[in-house]
Parts: C-alpha cells; sequence; structure tokens
C-alpha cells in the first residue's frame, strides 16, 4: 500500500508541474496587454514602472523561471494586477472559506439524497417510485443551474418572501445559493448509485448471500452498498475540488465573494496574475483531490492496488 501511494504521489506532482507549466504559457501568450487599461493615461516612463513591477518587462523563459521559483519557496501566486496592493494569495485566504461553506453543505446534501435515491430506485426497479426519480433527474441534468436560481428566486424571494435574494453573512443567505448548487448534484449521484447498485445486485455473491438466507439489509449494508460506492467516490473527488471553484455561476448570481466571483471578475477585468494564481489553485485542488479518490480506491477495493503494483 506504501509503495501504491508514494507512485500515485510523484504522478500528481508531475501533472501538477505540467498543469502549472501550459497554464502559465498560455495565459502569457493570450493575446492583448494585461495592464493597458491601468496604464493608459500614464507618461511612458511610469508604464515602464509598472512593466516592471509586475515582470513584464522581461523574457517569458525568465518570468516562467521566477514564477515558479516563487511558488515552490513562498507559494507566491503572484500581486493582482488590478486589485493593487492585493495578491492572489490574499483572495485565496479570505474568501475560500466563503465558497467551501456553501460547497460543503451542498455536497454533503447531495451525496446523502443522492445516494439514499439511488437505493430506493434501483431496489424498486420498475415500478412507480422509480420511474418518477428517473424523469426528475433527468429533468435535474438537463437544466442549467443558472435556471433553478432563477426559479428559486422568483419564487422563494420575489413571491413568498421567505428569505432575500442577495446578501451575504447570514444563515438565510445560504438557503438559495445552496438549493441551486445541490439540485444538479443530487440528479448525478442518484443515476450513478442506481446503475451503480443494479450492476452490484446481479453479481453472483449477491446471489449466493441471498440463497444462504442472508438478510436483505445486511446484503445491502455489507455487500451492496461497499461495491456501489466505487464510482460515487469517482466522482466526490473532483466535487471536492469544485467546492472552492465549482459554483462561478452560482456565486455571481448571488452576488457571493467567493472565489468563483472573484475569478470571472479576473477574467472580465484581463487580471493577468489573478486569472493565472486562481487557475493554478483550482488545479492543484483538483490534482490532490483524484489523488484522494486514488488512494481510497486502494482502501475500498484491495484488488486496485494489488493490480496497480503487479504492473
Amino acid at each position: 500500500m506504501f509503495r501504491f501511494i508514494i507512485k500515485r504521489i510523484f504522478y500528481a506532482l508531475i501533472t501538477l508541474f505540467i498543469i502549472i507549466t501550459l497554464t502559465f504559457f498560455l495565459i502569457a501568450g493570450a493575446p492583448g496587454d494585461p495592464i493597458a487599461a491601468k496604464v493608459e493615461q500614464m507618461p511612458e516612463d511610469a508604464k515602464q514602472v509598472i512593466r516592471a513591477k509586475y515582470g513584464l518587462d522581461k523574457p517569458v523563459i525568465e518570468r516562467y523561471k521566477i514564477y515558479m521559483k516563487n511558488i515552490i519557496t513562498t507559494g507566491d501566486f503572484g500581486e493582482s494586477i488590478v486589485y493593487t496592493g492585493k495578491s492572489a494569495n490574499d483572495v485565496i485566504k479570505e474568501n475560500a472559506m466563503i465558497s467551501a461553506k456553501i460547497g460543503i453543505i451542498a455536497l454533503a446534501l447531495q451525496l446523502t439524497i443522492g445516494v439514499l435515491l439511488g437505493l430506493i430506485s434501483a431496489f424498486n426497479r420498475e415500478k412507480i417510485g422509480d420511474n418518477v426519480i428517473r424523469v426528475l433527474v433527468v429533468l435535474a441534468i438537463c437544466i442549467p443551474s443558472f435556471v433553478f436560481a432563477a426559479l428559486l428566486q422568483y419564487f422563494i424571494a420575489f413571491k413568498w418572501k421567505l428569505v432575500p435574494v442577495f446578501g451575504w453573512g447570514e444563515l438565510k443567505h445560504y438557503i438559495l445559493p445552496v438549493l441551486t448548487y445541490t439540485i444538479g448534484g443530487v440528479a448525478s449521484y442518484t443515476k450513478y448509485m442506481r446503475n451503480s447498485t443494479l450492476s452490484v445486485v446481479g453479481e453472483d455473491y449477491i446471489l449466493t448471500a441471498k440463497s444462504k438466507g442472508c438478510k436483505r439489509k445486511r446484503i445491502v449494508k455489507k455487500h451492496v452498498l461497499r461495491n456501489s460506492m466505487i464510482p460515487i467516490i469517482t466522482m466526490t473527488g473532483p466535487a471536492i475540488a469544485g467546492i472552492f471553484g465549482g459554483s462561478f455561476i452560482v456565486e455571481k448570481i448571488f452576488s457571493i465573494p467567493g472565489l468563483g466571483r472573484y475569478y470571472v471578475d479576473a477574467v472580465n477585468n484581463n487580471d493577468y496574475t489573478m486569472v493565472l494564481g486562481l487557475t493554478i489553485f483550482f488545479a492543484i485542488l483538483y490534482v490532490i483531490s483524484l489523488l484522494v479518490v486514488d488512494i481510497s480506491y486502494g482502501f475500498a477495493d484491495p484488488r486496485i492496488r494489488i493490480t496497480d503494483s503487479e504492473a
């Protein structure tokens, strides 16, 4: 198991290096001047000072070396061009937990409700309950999140006046964004849990357990649930990374000062260093989440780590 984990960590580090390198050069090669709006009315000498401050007066290879050195030695993602005196690290420290609170609550609801509905649907295959759940799942997957956001705002906030439309800081401000974020996730988890459960209940070892008189509750708990959860583990990894960066639309619609909103604003304002820093931060989270998924596979199904070590 130790060798399995070390190998996965090595692959993760190589992946991160490639992602950071590609991201840097793609953004560096993007058309347009990242500080054009900031220096438009300044004299030429002042423009050169601003360019030197952000290292834009140096060749791109040298800038890349400096940036990689700063990330490795200090973890510095660079200073924002638009928000003077504020770095990408500052934005992450100040706003990451805002995105995390919404994402963690929504993810917990997605997993709990999705797994439960998936099991109910699978064990009532082709019955009324199964058909209703499947129709609702298809609708929830097909309808974009911003449509759900608009509907929730209209009915819950405008028409029924149960919660405010915008704002942040109180418990009531969580309701609409969490609901919007949860609906699509519940549908996805329900769909995959149903399909996974149906594939597991047809296995020989399940039939053997039934023939031995094993109670249904024990079969579900000891055999079906554990093996059915492997696809859910796969989905949960990226979802954990999405806690911070997967709610761009939701945060923008509800004016929530999270990382997603800052990222959208950075793209709109052509904030070169902020886009680069946040992109790399999200990439690091994503790779780490996939690493956790790989290691979780090894614990959930020992055959995976045995096959890997033999290879």
